[in-house]
């Protein structure tokens, strides 16, 4: 509930880029979107200290190459590496030398001091299996947020 004269929004809605294209390197979670600035990351500070759920909507694009991956995962993790939440891309969609256009929402539990003091960065991050992909920066972003939970 919107309380007056008070700025309870924890964090204004922040675009999550990549600075350059990422190789996702197979069996690895690579960061792929974050909270930066010319390549160098930007922690998020909330103007409030309550719970809040973390919210990443987006999309990425994402191109396989000439040997498919068996799966593709895509995570919402903290700045240490620790998921959140995770999607798999559906094993159909991987074909070689695809192009894929992947619809992100990701969501976590709601957490008061995950933002606090010094902030954080949320982390886009994806992992694919047996073979690399490459996330592309042109056509891949995703907005973060805060929502109050209900």
């Amino acid at each position: 509930m919107a309380r007056f004269g008070v700025d309870d929004r924890g964090i204004s809605p922040t675009l999550l880029t990549a600075n350059a294209d990422v190789t996702n390197t197979a069996g690895a979670f690579t960061t792929t979107l974050n909270s930066q600035s010319a390549g160098t990351a930007v922690p998020l500070i909330a103007s409030v200290q309550d719970a809040r759920v973390m919210v990443v909507q987006g999309v990425l694009t994402i191109v396989i190459g000439a040997v498919a991956p068996s799966a593709l995962i895509i995570t919402l993790a903290t700045t240490a590496g620790t998921a959140l939440d995770t999607y798999t891309v559906e094993p159909g969609l991987l074909v070689a030398l695809a192009e894929l256009y992947v619809p992100i929402f990701l969501t976590a539990v709601a957490a008061a001091t995950l933002f606090a003091g010094a902030g954080a960065n949320p982390l886009v991050q994806v992992k694919p299996t047996g073979q690399a992909t490459t996330t592309k920066a042109v056509g891949s972003r995703a907005i973060f947020t805060l929502a109050q939970p209900a």
